[in-house]
């Protein structure tokens, strides 16, 4: 990732929950982050509605698919669509990353690639997972919570998140090795 970018995501989570009013160490409600930024966000069944056939959305939600969410973009405006079988946390995650790639401003690509594989850039890809972490579990929610001696499964739980991302985030973000050394420190 480049230089810096790491914290300019802790500090545009910062921003984006003052303006929702909202604590780091509040749970973060992505349907909310997206209704104040303006970006309807749909279970991507809706397009039965508009034409599309359900054996395709069928062959989409297969677990095989791997299908979570996509942004679809008309002009200036765009759509969230996420896959309503996740779990509530996956679909956290989901919306997170989609919002990211709008709110970092990536160039929108084509999904599918000429050859039916699936096209996507790796470094926006990173840099949108990052960003949707810091959305969701802000390291100063992440140390806060930890250095009362709570458990990763009810951070988990508070941040609405699934334990493997609170725990990437607690790591990744030195949070982890923080709180050893605070403890050997103490002992």
């Amino acid at each position: 990732m480049r230089r810096g970018f790491k914290s300019q995501a802790e500090n545009i989570s910062a921003e984006l929950r003052d303006e929702l009013e909202l604590t780091l160490h509040q749970r973060l409600d992505c349907n909310e982050l997206a209704e104040h930024l303006c970006i309807p966000v749909d279970p991507v069944t809706i397009l039965v509605d508009w034409s599309a056939s359900r054996e395709a959305m069928a062959r989409l939600l297969a677990p095989e698919m791997g299908f979570s969410a996509m942004t679809q973009y008309r002009g200036s405006r765009c759509r969230i669509f996420y896959n309503p079988t996740h779990s509530p946390a996956r679909t956290a995650n989901s919306i997170a990353h989609e919002l990211s790639h709008v709110i970092l401003e990536h160039e929108p690509s084509r999904a599918i690639a000429a050859d039916g594989t699936r096209s996507f850039d790796p470094d926006q890809e990173d840099e949108a997972e990052w960003q949707a972490g810091a959305l969701l579990v802000p390291r100063e929610g992440a140390l806060r919570w930890l250095s009362t001696g709570r458990s990763l499964t009810a951070g988990a739980k508070h941040f609405g998140v699934s334990v493997e991302l609170f725990s990437w985030r607690a790591n990744q973000t030195g949070v982890v090795r923080q709180l050893q050394r605070r403890a050997r420190r103490a002992a």
